[in-house]
């Protein structure tokens, strides 16, 4: 894995060592989300934050995910950080079950709401992500989970050389890449010529303290194609 030579970081497959830095950063990108004011109860609840995006990276080892970290060649530091899965078709067997006098699976039960989410806002939210899978259940894709970049150090290409990475990795896999765009994100894959594919809207106002501001938050599902 390589990157142009007039750069002063390098792209490396996800290092545990880096989990705390990693998580940390992921945490600073979350805090500007409208919507993580009302999921995370107590606002802004620094210790769960952290709590919560630390077991996301620690995760990362042995998983089906892929994460691949930018950091700097001389000092080692973490200055961006991205996650892909491949998601391939499952077949489904219920009629076959059926034939052999079986009673279809069941469907998996609903994961535990953590206690420091606003149950409320938590189930919208998974509502949400599985509302914008529909349809890719049959498509053989990369699921791009998240991308975060240091805020002091945009703008140096480095979240391009990560993206490029994934563009490759799904031109050569000859399948395209879906990801769930949060409002702050939307432009920026939309110029990477990533299509809308179907939205979610939040209306944040019904779980919020009344004439407190809160809107419309918008989670779109978008795809490039190689």
């Amino acid at each position: 894995m390589s990157t142009p030579s007039s750069t002063s970081y390098k792209l490396i497959l996800f290092d545990p060592a880096h989990i705390t830095e990693t998580a940390e950063l992921l945490y600073i990108s979350k805090l500007g989300l409208t919507i993580n004011r009302l999921l995370f109860k107590d606002w802004p609840n620094e210790a769960m934050q952290r709590k919560n995006y630390t077991s996301v990276i620690e995760n990362l080892p042995g998983s089906e995910f892929e994460g691949i970290t930018a950091v700097d060649e001389v000092s080692g530091e973490v200055l961006a950080h991205l996650a892909i899965r491949r998601k391939t078709p499952v077949a489904n067997n219920d009629e076959e079950e059926k034939g052999k006098g079986g009673a279809a699976a069941a469907a998996p039960a609903a994961p535990e709401i953590p206690e420091f989410f606003n149950a409320e806002v938590f189930s919208a939210v998974r509502a949400a992500v599985s509302e914008l899978s529909q349809g890719l259940e049959e498509v053989d894709h990369l699921e791009l989970t998240y991308i975060v970049v240091k805020p002091a150090h945009r703008g140096r290409g480095i979240g391009k050389a990560l993206m490029e990475f994934v563009f490759e990795r799904a031109k050569a896999l000859g399948i395209p890449i879906a990801v769930s765009a949060e409002p702050q994100l939307y432009e920026y894959f939309k110029k990477r010529a990533f299509t809308d594919r179907h939205h979610v809207d939040f209306e944040l106002a019904k779980w919020a303290p009344p004439y407190s501001g809160f809107g419309t938050f918008r989670l779109a599902g978008l795809m490039w194609y190689p």
